[in-house]
């Protein structure tokens, strides 16, 4: 390095080219005296190989504004190390992109062992996820802490314990005064690993964020993994919340405005603000945890495969400014839709969804003779915070396969929530099917067809904890019998519950299945509770 500063120096000096100006510094130090030998590993640590890349993000960590000649050497420094690289004169060259500290420090450390070189490796690194909490006295950072403890099995830890069990491994006295910020950021990140490793935690959170430097570089430490939650609320409802006077508060903040701790909000990456009531809270800690790694796509339409024209009209009389997208949902649309027993489902997600817009438009959409049409509407804020029920959810998953969407706004990106969140989802309204089931099938005359629809969903709710996520009624009935023969379920063909719908000997066959897999269902979570 020091002879790639050298050189990029004299290309800027002297007019030399690159190689040119490296021929010259190596003959300068051909005539220096010689050090004594020792072994030595050179790595060089970038961001990419590209060197106008290499060149830009140099320059982009300049804490001030620099001039051409400046610029023209970062550029040059880029093209030299490019061609020391191509000369082998690394032993190792890690491009390291925009990975965070501690990816770096497990390639570094890693490559290094490789060599031959003993490096203490860092703890195992098992966190998904590390929820850093700030804000400014009585805000409510404890109160989000234990949401997301109770709500989201997040581990609670405060940062002041965690930096005395670091100082104390470093046989430290003061942490605050013995290590700058920088290195209680990198201090308690080794101590979080540790704990995370010991105790299997995959999310943690830490509280109480008061200092800026220490908790901005542990965003560059982490990397997206850790989520800076800045809780802000108005100094009046923070004044009703303390037990203290409010001159006591007020010098509770002066010292945490002096450490940064109001300038956290300016890099946090969610701030809440709790000013409100604790449901208000609970709604926006909830939304934050369900959606924090939510891929967004911009999706393009599909052709529906069937009613093709009235879903075209359905479109065009539902479409305004205000709609951000609309799907075909279920069977809507696609070759598994049967005539006779199907119905036309379609979901729309529009800005606002005013009970006048509702009546007046949503109400009055036309519907095929004999055929029954369901039309679910939710605001953009409904999807964006998946404040939707299971079957939403897989409408957006199928969606983001492929399937159903039958218009987008430009720009409007979708959420895609993943196989996990769909299957904890449904398993939370399985006690409402279960319970509507049950309504069914007390009828005199059970509707067979709603009866039959419970049936493949209850199957469905189970089959998708089981990891099997399955969409048509012949899928999910064939899958359930092949993994849970022991419910014994065994339904009428669909196909002659469609052709004969009042038939006596298919109904019962139908409530009888159903009645099984009810009871099934009731046993399949059994468990003995002893007691001494």
């Amino acid at each position: 390095m020091l002879r790639a500063t050298c050189a990029a120096t004299a290309v800027l000096k002297e007019g030399l080219s690159p190689v040119k100006a490296l021929r010259l510094v190596e003959r300068i130090e051909a005539d220096l005296p010689v050090a004594a030998p020792r072994h030595e590993t050179h790595v060089l640590l970038r961001r990419s190989a590209d060197t106008t890349q290499e060149a830009a993000e140099a320059l982009r960590r300049e804490p001030q504004p620099v001039d051409g000649r400046y610029t023209a050497y970062q550029h040059t420094l880029a093209e030299v190390l490019s061609i020391q690289v191509n000369r082998g004169e690394y032993h190792a060259v890690l491009d390291l992109g925009f990975a965070p500290i501690l990816d770096v420090q497990c390639m570094l450390r890693a490559r290094l062992a490789a060599a031959g070189i003993t490096v203490e490796p860092l703890p195992g690194d098992v966190l998904n996820r590390l929820w850093v909490l700030g804000g400014l006295s009585e805000s409510g950072k404890s109160t989000v802490g234990d949401l997301l403890r109770h709500e989201h099995g997040v581990t609670r830890l405060k940062i002041g314990y965690l930096l005395d069990v670091a100082a104390m491994r470093a046989g430290v006295s003061d942490p605050y005064e013995e290590w700058s910020e920088y290195e209680q950021a990198q201090r308690l990140s080794e101590e979080v690993l540790r704990f995370a490793q010991a105790n299997k935690a995959r999310a943690i959170s830490v509280e109480s964020a008061h200092r800026f430097q220490s908790t901005s570089h542990l965003k560059r430490v982490w990397g997206q993994r850790c989520q800076v939650v800045f809780i802000d609320s108005d100094p009046s409802v923070r004044a009703q919340r303390a037990t203290e006077t409010k001159s006591q508060l007020r010098n509770r903040d002066a010292i945490k405005r002096e450490r940064g701790a109001a300038r956290i909000a300016d890099i946090a990456d969610h701030t809440i603000d709790n000013s409100g009531t604790l449901g208000a809270l609970k709604l926006a800690v909830n939304r934050m945890a369900l959606t924090v790694d939510l891929p967004r796509v911009g999706l393009h339409a599909s052709k529906p495969a069937t009613h093709s024209s009235w879903l075209e009209q359905a479109t065009e009389h539902l479409l305004d400014e205000e709609v951000a997208c609309m799907l075909a949902t279920g069977s809507t649309g696609t070759t598994s839709w049967r005539e006779g027993w199907s119905d036309l489902d379609l979901l729309l997600v529009r800005d606002t969804a005013p009970a006048a817009w509702l009546r007046d438009v949503a109400g009055c959409l036309p519907e095929p003779e004999g055929i029954k049409v369901g039309l679910s509407v939710f605001t953009t804020t409904d999807i964006d915070a998946l404040r939707v029920p299971p079957r939403v959810v897989q409408a957006l998953r199928r969606a983001a396969q492929g399937e159903g969407l039958l218009y987008r706004r430009a720009g409007y990106l979708l959420p895609v929530p993943n196989v996990a969140h769909g299957d904890r989802t449904s398993r939370g309204e399985l006690g409402l099917v279960v319970m509507t089931t049950r309504r069914l099938l007390a009828q005199p005359q059970p509707d067979v067809r709603a009866v039959h629809k419970h049936l493949v969903l209850l199957a469905k709710l189970v089959l998708r904890a089981d990891g099997h996520d399955l969409h048509t009624a012949d899928e999910v009935l064939t899958a359930w019998h092949s993994h849970h023969p022991a419910a014994e379920c065994t339904p009428p063909d669909l196909s002659d519950l469609i052709r004969h719908p009042t038939d006596p000997v298919l109904r019962d066959q139908l409530v009888e299945t159903t009645d099984r897999l009810l009871t099934y269902l009731d046993q399949l979570d059994h468990t003995e509770r002893t007691s001494r």
